[in-house]
């Protein structure tokens, strides 16, 4: 029984697509779809309470990419945890169960799949032969590289065979670029090259909650060395390029909207829009009511 605190679905935010069996079916029918296609695709932002467990497992596999925070799997040997920059494969018709951590609630994008191909791309990828098994830090490139969004804002458009050819390339896309960050491991790419993946992906996600300890794991490097070369490449410590940023997004939509300085605030990451303006004069040198007058161009 799944509690008001427990639930599969049903995140702020969420993409979810699942297709229909008898467009399954038909699909299954096509010879470019029948070795390899998905069933559903999803992303899940900060899912707290985010819980599934399934006793007989479920006739598809599931590929799970953690893009933030934390989370667990089970299965009978055992539980798993799992973090930022992990991978989880779990074959089809195995029981299982997975969830998000309390206090960290992972970010997770994800797709279910199924057909013959897909015993060949767990062997690629390098999972080991077991009904579920961990990647751990495929490095941050390796889980942006996935793209998982372009999979599920593909299905979002449409189940037509087309569009459903289309999607299940950008899987195969997906499990290649896995299959070789695998292989370069995480000391193949030079420092300064994960730092700036580490600061595309703040950019990316303005308003989400960043650890410090995450981020350098993301880079593959202990705290202190990630800040000193995170203050090397940008000037700035993580935290402080983060607020940065987030002002500089909130002088844009206070230059190109009318919303109110709260929501704006909140687009950029502050419940508090009193904290928000303190930071915004901080860095721009006056409150926001007073920079949107200010006369620009």
């Amino acid at each position: 029984m799944i509690s008001e605190e427990q639930r599969a679905d049903g995140f702020a935010g969420q993409h979810l697509v699942v297709v229909p069996k008898p467009v399954r079916d038909e699909a299954l029918k096509h010879p470019l779809l029948r070795s390899l296609l998905i069933t559903d695709a999803g992303y899940f932002p900060h899912a707290r309470g985010h819980y599934v467990q399934r006793d007989k497992g479920i006739s598809t596999h599931l590929l799970i990419a953690c893009l933030r925070g934390r989370g667990w799997f089970r299965t009978p040997s055992g539980n798993k945890p799992v973090k930022a920059g992990d991978l989880v494969w779990l074959e089809a018709n195995q029981p299982h169960a997975y969830g998000a951590e309390t206090q960290n609630p992972w970010t997770i994008g994800w797709v279910h799949f199924c057909g013959d191909e897909a015993g060949i791309w767990r062997k690629y990828i390098g999972f080991p032969s077991a009904p579920a098994s961990l990647l751990s830090h495929v490095t941050a490139e390796g889980i942006t590289a996935l793209k998982v969004e372009q999979i599920y804002l593909s299905l979002e458009r449409g189940y037509s065979i087309p569009e459903l050819i289309t999607t299940t390339i950008m899987l195969r896309t997906a499990l290649d670029l896995a299959g070789q960050a695998v292989r370069r491991g995480g000391s193949a790419r030079s420092a300064s090259e994960r730092i700036s993946t580490v600061r595309e992906h703040l950019r990316e996600n303005l308003a989400d909650a960043h650890r410090l300890d995450e981020l350098a794991a993301a880079a593959g490097l202990s705290v202190p060395h990630f800040c000193a070369l995170f203050r090397r490449q940008t000037g700035y410590a993580p935290i402080d390029f983060l607020i940065r940023q987030r002002i500089q997004r909130a002088c844009k939509l206070l230059d190109t909207t009318d919303e109110s300085i709260a929501a704006i605030a909140a687009v950029v990451g502050y419940e508090d829009a009193y904290y928000f303006t303190r930071c915004f004069r901080r860095i721009v040198g006056c409150p926001p009511r007073a920079y949107r007058r200010i006369l620009k161009g």
